[in-house]
């Protein structure tokens, strides 16, 4: 029996589960309607994506401990907006905000989000400043695209996370997520003071493979607050004492 065929009939059911590989297997670029998505899913044939479907939607790794009901949720490196899709099915009621700075991911975030009237998707960077930035391949495929500063060939706009929350109207952040392929480093070097003490709850994965340091940017400023910590798959959960105790 195929690897992936097992975990998606053990998620989707056999029928289901069995169309689903037969959709990946062919590198279809149609929508496929899954139970217990409200709205078709978009694949681009090509294995970076089935990879980050089956982390979420397999492997499950946000499916983590919430102890309090989420209305703004945050999603830095949407990729192809599969997070935001888990997200919208399972907090139909939060304000989403995703942000892609690739274009060909953002394209592919954009026929997966757009059903989603919660969810707000923007093509860009995130950033410890509001500025233009280069994106850059790293070879590492669609999923590990990083950013420099400076402009290039590939420039986009970058944007704080202040700057998103202005955006957002919002003065607190309930969920966090973060994969942005070594940036972390940069964006709690430089500012987290901003927004570290008003977010209940961090999803980070740390890239210390392609940027040396990121993990222990991390932990510096997260040892300044009373945060949590657990592990689930490449992920760190942080949770805000302070701000969740209310609900524990």
């Amino acid at each position: 029996m195929p690897s992936r065929l097992p975990g998606f009939i053990k998620k989707f059911g056999y029928t289901s589960g069995f169309r689903l590989y037969k959709h990946i297997k062919s590198k279809s670029t149609g929508p496929i309607k899954l139970p217990g998505f409200k709205h078709p899913i978009y694949f681009r044939g090509i294995v970076s994506d089935v990879c980050m479907f089956e982390q979420i939607f397999i492997d499950r790794q946000y499916d983590i401990h919430v102890p309090f009901e989420p209305k703004v949720i945050l999603d830095l490196g949407a990729n192809v907006g599969f997070a935001s899709v888990l997200f919208a099915n399972r907090y139909p009621d939060a304000k989403i905000f995703a942000i892609e700075p690739d274009s060909g991911n953002y394209e592919a975030a954009s026929k997966n989000l757009a059903p989603y009237s919660n969810i707000t998707l923007i093509k860009g960077a995130v950033w410890h400043v509001s500025e233009n930035i280069n994106l850059i391949d790293s070879g590492h495929g669609e999923a590990a695209y990083m950013v420099k500063p400076g402009e290039g060939e590939n420039m986009v706009k970058a944007y704080s996370i202040p700057e998103i929350m202005k955006i957002m109207g919002i003065d607190n952040i309930d969920v966090l997520k973060i994969d942005i392929e070594g940036t972390e480093k940069e964006i709690f070097e430089n500012g987290a003071e901003g927004w570290v003490p008003v977010t209940k709850l961090i999803i980070v994965e740390t890239h210390d493979r392609y940027k040396k340091g990121t993990s222990k940017a991390v932990f510096s400023t997260i040892s300044k607050y009373d945060f949590s910590l657990e592990l689930s798959g490449e992920n760190l959960i942080l949770y805000n004492n302070e701000l969740i105790k209310a609900y524990q």
